[in-house]
């Protein structure tokens, strides 16, 4: 049963619930006592000195290029908490997919896994996966490694790119761990967490098996409309507060576009925890903004960045404008896509392609403890990391607040969190790539790509939150300025320019061909496991397929449609709705949207909430339970500027999930003047 979380604060947000009223410390005592618990697991050989001669690679010719797409569904069941905000102070909202978080009970499009895999061979791929989550843990990178290998023959540890787009409002537990990371994520939930497993390793799969001949182009567009700086401490530093940058890959195959990938660093994040909401948020809004400017199917992965000093955007909408009034946070979402495709359509239409172009990445493993980080005996003092270094920023003035390395909520040995990261470095033809496991501040992926385009001569994009998660990382004199980004940081004041250092070498090592860094590798971190589960069983639902709430026979365009229909246990999946025009014979044929998709409850454009007789509140398991699934279709919206639905009879045609297949079912009618 879902249960009110009773001491949390999360790392991963731009918001927090501080956990306690008071400053949080952590004795001498208690630190050095956790430090003797885990003596056994301090590497002491990584003198460079020690360091065995470093080897160059020998690459084997390349192929031709070939390029794969493809996308899904997260098998995410409505009603598991999601991840990313604390959840003290919010009322519990019970389900039987939540623990210590509420359960959602809305859901505003369907959240996806997208991959565009590149290839000339072997040695020369790049395979970027987008998820809907907050983030990616290596041990999920690991899992999704091992099922590959298993189906494709081959381990893709250095192609590999798994980022998450930062959305708040994706699901959680996927976490293996205990106390303080516990209740970052909630609780484990390994069934869900084996079955999101499989849909990134199926779309990893599909596109591969998609792979065709391709090219690619690639341009760095410029946008300072779809996010702001939102660290207002780090303001008074001589340091980058903010980069307009955003580079952008197009792949075409037959001469046609295909796929666009983007980087851009924003904070994806609108929706809050009290919305009870499973949403792509920002980025989700972006990608399909894109993907209707164009008059076929284009698969857009929109990465973030950097976040860690970036708020998302609010730009302007007309005060005229009419629209059906939508839940916070819609119509921000919609003028973002706007902003955003405004950038990327001319920038796409202005490229120049190519196929004889460079695809190579490679993947190093770093220590990343207080040792490696190489800090002073009495300068950050755990021994497994700590956060909520507890101290309000300056925003006027350059102000070191002393001692706010002694103010941090200490990680236990128990709670496991790994002593290393991850970095990917690769080339997509001229443009240079480096990823970043958490969400950095703009100065400090600024460093980074900066020294990416010294070395290579060319444009550069940094990846964020990919492959691994270790919290806000900011430079030093950044940290020491306090405020609620810094104490974000897993391993304190010196973890963002220990990780940019490394980020770099991981660069140059790629570069120069070196087939090691200059440290030595740990092993990778095994993934998850030992863990077992009872399979969850569906309960049973009453009345599947019955509407009970009808469309109107007549709405105006500034009125949300709504019809309840009554569907499967949520772990089945939810209804997709699409939206139906009569052709003007009596024949309803599908509304496509400038891409020639259909307008359907996959996309953001409707919103479905679910409500269950009995509640979950009443009983967590019943024989038999009534799921009422109310679909909202806005006609119009205030954000967006997509020409508006002609006038005529429509009707939404309504595929429900069974345990024995779907139902089909349709509204009534309802016409738009």
């Amino acid at each position: 049963m879902a249960r009110a979380l009773p001491l949390a604060s999360l790392v991963f947000g731009s918001l927090v619930v501080v956990a306690c009223e008071q400053t949080p410390t952590t004795s001498d005592a208690a630190i050095e006592a956790d430090a003797d618990t885990d003596a056994l697991l301090r590497d002491v050989g990584n003198d460079a000195d020690e360091l065995p001669p470093r080897t160059r690679e020998e690459l084997p010719a390349a192929g031709p290029l070939v390029a794969g797409i493809a996308e899904a569904g997260m098998p995410v069941p409505l009603g598991i908490g999601t991840m990313g905000f604390g959840a003290i102070g919010v009322d519990p909202n019970p389900s039987p997919f939540a623990e210590m978080y509420p359960g959602t009970t809305r859901a505003h499009g369907t959240l996806d896994v997208r991959a565009v895999v590149l290839s000339r061979g072997d040695a020369y791929e790049v395979v970027l996966v987008r998820l809907d989550t907050v983030g990616v843990f290596q041990q999920l990178r690991e899992a999704v490694l091992d099922e590959l290998e298993t189906r494709l023959g081959r381990r893709l540890d250095d192609a590999l790119v798994l980022a998450g787009n930062h959305t708040h409002s994706g699901p959680g537990r996927l976490l293996l761990a205990s106390g303080a990371l516990e209740l970052l994520a909630d609780s484990f939930f390994p069934e869900f967490y084996d079955r999101v497993i499989d849909t990134i390793a199926d779309v990893v799969e599909a596109a591969f098996a998609d792979a065709r001949s391709a090219e690619i182009g690639h341009v760095v567009a410029r946008s300072r409309d779809a996010h702001s700086d939102r660290r207002c401490e780090n303001d008074p530093l001589p340091q980058l507060q903010e980069s307009p940058d955003m580079p952008i890959v197009a792949i075409r195959r037959e001469g046609r576009l295909d796929a666009i990938v983007a980087s851009y660093g924003y904070h994806g994040t609108i929706l809050g925890i009290e919305e009870h909401t499973l949403s792509g948020d920002m980025g989700a809004v972006v990608e399909q903004r894109v993907a209707e400017r164009f008059d076929h199917p284009v698969s857009v992965l929109f990465f973030n960045s950097w976040g860690a000093d970036m708020a998302p955007g609010d730009p302007t909408i007309d005060p005229g404008a009419t629209g059906a009034a939508q839940p916070d946070g819609y119509d921000r979402m919609d003028a973002l896509g706007r902003v955003v495709a405004d950038v990327i359509e001319p920038a796409v239409a202005s490229m120049t392609y190519a196929s004889d172009v460079a695809i190579r990445a490679r993947t190093f493993r770093v220590r990343l403890d207080r040792d490696a980080i190489g800090y002073a005996p009495d300068v950050f003092r755990y021994p497994h990391g700590g956060v909520y270094c507890s101290g309000d920023g300056d925003c006027e003035h350059v102000a070191r607040i002393e001692g706010l390395d002694r103010r941090c909520l200490a990680i236990s040995a128990r709670d496991n969190l790994p002593k290393q990261t991850l970095f990917t470095a690769g080339e997509i033809g001229a443009l240079r790539f480096v990823t970043a496991p958490g969400e950095w501040t703009t100065a400090l992926g600024a460093r980074v790509l900066d020294r990416v385009r010294e070395r290579s001569g060319g444009d550069a994009m940094l990846i964020g939150y990919a492959n691994d998660y270790t919290g806000y990382s900011t430079g030093e004199d950044d940290w020491w300025q306090g405020g609620y980004e810094a104490s974000g940081a897993l391993w304190g004041p010196g973890q963002g320019d220990y990780l940019a250092a490394r980020a770099i070498e991981s660069y140059e090592s790629f570069h120069e061909l070196w087939n090691q860094p200059p440290w030595r590798e740990p092993a990778p971190v095994p993934p998850f496991s030992g863990y077992t589960y009872t399979p969850y069983v569906t309960e049973r639902a009453l009345a599947v397929g019955e509407i009970t709430i009808d469309a109107p026979a007549n709405v105006l365009r500034t009125d949300v449609v709504q019809v309840e229909v009554n569907g499967s246990d949520p772990w089945l999946g939810l209804p997709t709705a699409t939206l139906q025009r009569d052709d003007g014979t009596g024949t309803f044929e599908p509304v496509l949207r400038g891409n020639g998709r259909p307008l359907d409850s996959r996309g953001v454009d409707f919103w479905i909430d679910l409500a269950t007789t009995p509640t979950y509140a009443e009983t967590e398991r019943a024989d038999a339970r009534t799921f009422a699934y109310r679909i909202h279709f806005p006609v119009s919206r205030r954000g967006s500027e997509g020409a508006p639905l002609p006038a005529g009879d429509y009707r939404l045609r309504i595929s429900v999930p069974t345990e024995l297949g779907t139902t089909e079912v349709t509204s009534g009618t309802f016409t738009i003047p």
